[in-house]
């Protein structure tokens, strides 16, 4: 009888995930075309879908296939242009990775990649993934070529130790690239970890479980952690017209750091 209702089950199971399956690609069908394209996944369509909650959501914001974001899809530009990854051995770790930057990067031949987020009960993290606390990350010090942690600092309680500890996995010479959600109308960075309550986070960091919103003086910090930082204003090398193409921000600059060779 068990062995039945087991079968039963895992059918039932197998028809949920071939109607999603059935769904997502009538939908993908539906927005064929030519007048995006994601640099992530190269899907080409019609637009980009709308992303957000009430007040934060945004059009031609996600893509249909892979999932990207505007910020996900300007970073992936810049590793392509600005970076050695992906055209010298590099060995990278990367903090809480998005699932298309796993996929592409986990199997690229000249990545050695090592993926670490903190787990959490109930979410699924991609095979492979190490569990890891970014402000007592594991491994020794000068271990990687570079790292990438996009949104990931806000969530941190101590955002000053995880830095120096990215800093320190670092080897002399290596890059990394560190996002935060960040507002340019701020000169100093708006925190408060005694903020318990998730409406107040929400309302004032932007996101419940965030216990900070950056501004203009993340660069002073990471400076402060030991990182040598260049702030390039990428999206200015974009037309209008390849913005919109590519979904990409409006005005979002990349805080390139380097860990000082002496």
């Amino acid at each position: 009888m068990l062995t039945a209702l087991r079968t039963k089950y895992s059918e039932w199971l197998i028809r949920q995930a071939l109607a999603r399956m059935s769904g997502r690609r009538k939908r993908l069908e539906g927005l064929k075309g030519n007048e995006v394209q994601c640099p992530c996944c190269d899907g080409s369509f019609i637009t980009f879908l709308p992303f957000g909650v009430a007040d934060r959501r945004r059009a031609h914001a996600q893509c249909p296939a892979c999932g990207s974001l505007e910020r996900h899809r300007l970073m992936w530009l810049f590793i392509q242009e600005r970076t050695p990854l992906l055209k010298q051995k590099q060995k990278l770790l990367h903090v809480a990775p998005e699932r298309f930057y796993f996929d592409r990067l986990s199997k690229h031949p000249l990545v050695d990649y090592t993926a670490g987020d903190k787990f959490d009960p109930g979410y699924e993290y991609p095979k492979g993934t190490i569990d890891m606390d970014i402000t007592r990350i594991q491994f020794p010090e000068a271990t990687f070529d570079a790292v990438i942690c996009s949104h990931v600092l806000e969530h941190v309680p101590d955002d000053g130790l995880a830095m120096r500890e990215l800093l320190r996995v670092l080897k002399p010479g290596g890059w990394a690239i560190i996002q935060v959600p960040l507002s340019k109308a701020m000169a100093r960075t708006d925190e408060d970890i005694t903020i318990t309550d998730p409406k107040e986070r929400e309302r004032r960091f932007g996101q419940h479980d965030h216990f900070r919103l950056y501004g203009l003086d993340l660069k002073d910090k990471l400076q402060a952690a030991g990182f040598g930082v260049e702030v390039v204003a990428y999206t200015d090398k974009f037309t209008p017209a390849e913005r919109f193409r590519a979904g990409l921000p409006q005005d979002e600059d990349v805080y390139f750091c380097h860990r000082p060779k002496s």
